[in-house]
């Protein structure tokens, strides 16, 4: 039979095309999904300045903050196979075009970079910049340059400009000069390890590792040598992980019901030839495998080209999340066989899956029966479709009584997400029932206000049922889902209590890299109409007594005496006057879960893997869960004496001669904070809209495909109405009051997706009833799902209607 199929896929073009391009672009995105899945899982880093070195030996990275190494380690590492331990420094340089990091000159070996001009640095005022920074500075060789090193400006002599692949700014200093102002003597950033020609570099990692493992450092190789480089990438690619399930999970739900549903009316249309086939001897097997190998070889050809895009895709939202601060910049795109077998064994087991059930009723029904149901299916119902759709409802509803009695708080989200999933899966399975209760409700008001049209429209409806309900699904899909989603993510906006509403600062002085140096706040502080100002530096710490990982706080470091006026502190217990030394404010939640209280003291393991022993002074009860810490005790062990922005009470007008002397300072809103929270709700909201944005996409296509084939099918009905005497307008007013009702049908199903979701999380959040966010929202995705319904509808119905009715009664179908 399989000849047979593909020889009539000839005769079914449009079909074709409509299954073709559901199943090419599911194909496409499940596989990109996969892709980011594995990027997160591999957490691959591609070193740019380091990519010389195959080896590298560098503080344990599985920290915040990469602790150094001692320099006494290079001896150690001298193992067969090596050639040289070449050491290397990072300090930080503040530059009036941006930041940028000093190397030693020894450690050019280690990088891309070559010797443009000039010569490299020998003595103490020397330094060799990145013909980059050089242009952007307009230092040329032989110029003097002011760089602002640990919050003081250094006057040094350019004697040198690089070239190289690599965008970043770079100053290399001779290598006494640059250990002086890393400041730890007998320890360095990490040390580089060049090989000898022919060693393998698998054999020397290990030879390494037996050297200088259990000493508080790493051998890095391959990917991992750019958590070196980028430290702060380290873990980046968990929130990937988490966003890829998330977002492959809803795409392969609609994937299944939109694939099911063009097939399963692309099959529907051809009821009569397969009636005919079953009246002259055909088998219900061999009509079986007529239809499954007309869409396995459809699913082959869509899945095979969907698998290209599945590359650039999820390169493309890699970026995109990149972008919104979700993964680290530096994050490389990883597509393995693996996602690409998964995605291809979605794409093919849910297009023969669905062709199967849909080709069902037509091979085991009797051949009278068939062609005398040929032109009308009313066959839907089987008992594991009904399972199937029970199991659905009923988890989508013991999610929903979780999530209102059990959870509480943006947590919610979390099962709220799946109760949307769950029951839109249920009542699509379930939607020719759901047609019919709909169908039986619009009866009276569409024969009222449609008349004629209204009365003929109720009627077809109400005939064809099955397949009204096929073009209902993806009308449900796209209002239940995006309202769902949209108003999940304004819902947390608005009961949240984000950081950046609990600020009482007037002004925040941010850096064009995310970095300032510590002595910029008493600068700030200094400034006439400045009342008070806090350094902010968002860092993490771990309570080792509770377990490292499981037992993670957010930490800002805050100077004392200025944090009570820029930042809203509500005190349970103690007084913001003593954080001061080794001090910690905890959250009311920590503290109880710790059983400590103001006076106890507490141990925390820092960023850098250093345990400190602090004392609590105060416990809040703010709705952001941060521990605040003197900013002197933070910097020594996180963030490389650098804060991340300054707070400022009082009269901002103050701070323009600031950023006037240096336009790397930006004076900002306090609402655009994002450390503490702030930005991780923005961005929360961004990937949100992303995935919604991604989901309806492929829905509308779906929704525009199954409108149009429901459409064409009925090109010998609008032929027999027009020899009949209708017109053209009676007949495009008679369909479009159709798209009406699907319109409606899809909306209400939408709407109980959208509710038994929404309110169960409002409740979670903040005890009310109702959803937050504007109205508009609602009424401009109902909109456009009408928009879309009525428009697919009466331009396919135009295009069919060019046909003469003589040529279009002919023909079978």
């Amino acid at each position: 039979m399989l000849g047979l199929a593909l020889r009539t896929l000839r005769f079914r073009v449009g079909g074709f095309a409509a299954s073709f391009t559901v199943l090419f672009l599911g194909a496409a995105i499940v596989m990109a999904c996969g892709g980011l899945m594995e990027s997160g899982i591999r957490n691959a880093v591609l070193p740019q300045r380091l990519a010389a070195a195959p080896l590298l030996v560098a503080g344990d990275p599985s920290y915040l903050e990469r602790p150094p190494v001692a320099e006494s380690v290079a001896a150690k590492a001298d193992v067969p196979g090596v050639a040289r331990v070449v050491p290397d420094v990072s300090v930080p340089v503040r530059l009036p075009s941006g930041d940028a990091t000093g190397h030693l000159w020894s450690a050019l070996e280690l990088t891309p970079y070559r010797l443009d001009a000039g010569r490299g640095p020998e003595a103490a005022d020397e330094v060799v910049l990145d013909a980059g920074t050089g242009a952007a500075l307009g230092a040329g060789i032989g110029a003097n340059v002011a760089l602002d090193i640990a919050g003081q400006d250094r006057r040094y002599r350019v004697v040198g400009l690089l070239t190289g692949p690599v965008d970043a700014a770079t100053a290399y200093f001779a290598d006494d000069e640059g250990r002086r102002l890393y400041g730890r003597p007998g320890r360095v950033d990490l040390l580089g390890v060049l090989l000898e020609p022919g060693a393998e570099p698998d054999a020397v990692r290990a030879a390494l590792v037996d050297a200088v493992g259990g000493r508080g450092v790493a051998v890095l190789a391959g990917d991992e040598r750019g958590l070196a480089e980028f430290p702060d990438a380290r873990g980046g690619g968990e929130g990937v992980i988490t966003l890829a399930a998330v977002f492959g999970g809803l795409a392969i739900m609609v994937a299944v019901f939109v694939v099911a549903g063009t097939l399963g009316l692309s099959v529907q249309q051809r009821h009569r030839e397969m009636a005919l086939l079953r009246a002259i001897g055909s088998t219900p097997g061999q009509l079986r495998r007529l239809v499954l190998g007309e869409t396995a070889f459809v699913a082959v050809l869509a899945t095979l080209l969907g698998w290209p895009l599945s590359s650039h895709l999820g390169q493309w939202l890699l970026t995109q999340l990149a972008g919104a601060g979700v993964a680290p910049a530096q994050l490389a795109y990883r597509q393995g066989w693996v996602p690409v077998a998964a995605g291809a064994g979605i794409s093919l087991l849910s297009a023969l899956v669905a062709a199967f059930v849909a080709g069902r009723g037509a091979a085991v029904t009797k051949p009278t029966e068939a062609l005398m149901e040929a032109s009308l299916q009313t066959r839907w119902f089987s008992v594991p479709r009904l399972v199937f759709a029970l199991l659905c409802l009923a988890g989508g509803t013991a999610l929903s009584i979780v999530t209102a009695l059990v959870m509480s708080g943006p947590v919610a989200a979390s099962t709220a997400g799946p109760t949307a999933m769950l029951w839109a899966s249920g009542i699509a399975l379930l939607s020719p029932a759901a047609a019919k209760v709909v169908i039986a409700l619009l009866r009276r008001p569409i024969r009222a206000v449609g008349g004629l049209a209204g009365y003929l429209a109720v009627l077809n409806a109400g005939a064809r049922r099955v397949r009204v309900a096929g073009a209902i699904t993806p009308v449900m899909l796209a209002t239940g889902l995006a309202t769902a989603l949209i108003y999940l993510q304004t819902t947390q906006e608005g009961g949240s209590g984000g950081f950046a509403d609990n600020l009482t600062a007037d002004a925040v002085v941010t850096g064009s890299s995310g970095a300032l140096p510590a002595g910029l706040v008493a600068e700030v502080a200094a400034l006439p109409g400045v009342e008070a100002a806090s350094a902010l530096v968002d860092t993490e710490a771990y309570f080792p007594e509770h377990g490292d990982g499981d037992d993670e706080v957010t930490v800002l470091g805050v100077t004392p005496g200025a944090v009570a006026r820029t930042l809203s502190v509500p005190v349970a217990e103690g007084s913001l006057d003593d954080l001061r030394g080794d001090a910690v404010v905890l959250p009311k939640n920590r503290a109880d879960e710790l059983g400590a209280s103001v006076g106890s003291a507490v141990e925390m393991r820092m960023g850098d893997r250093q345990v400190v022993r602090v004392q609590v002074v105060a416990v809040h009860s703010g709705s952001y869960e941060s521990a605040l810490m003197p900013v002197d005790l933070v910097l020594r062990h996180a963030n490389g004496g650098r804060i991340g922005s300054v707070l400022v009470k009082g009269d901002a007008d103050g701070l323009a001669a600031l950023t006037a002397r240096d336009p790397g300072l930006r004076v900002a809103d306090p609402e655009e904070l994002s450390a503490g929270g702030g930005g991780g709700e923005q961005t929360g909201a961004w990937v949100n809209y992303l995935l919604v944005g991604m989901i309806l996409a492929y829905t509308v296509i779906s929704l525009v495909n199954t409108l149009v084939i429901a459409t064409g099918e009925r090109r010998r009905e609008f032929a027999l109405q027009r020899l009949l005497g209708a017109t053209h307008g009676q007949i495009l007013r008679m369909v479009g009051v159709e798209a009406v009702v699907v319109t409606v049908g899809g909306v209400l199903l939408g709407g109980i997706v959208s509710l038994v979701t929404l309110v169960p999380f409002a409740l979670a959040m903040d005890g009310s009833w109702w959803p937050s966010g504007p109205v508009g929202i609602y009424l401009t995705i109902v909109g456009a799902a009408g928009g879309l319904t009525l428009l697919s509808t009466l331009l396919s119905t135009a295009h069919v209607l060019r046909t003469p009715p003589v040529e279009a009664a002919a023909t079978l179908s």
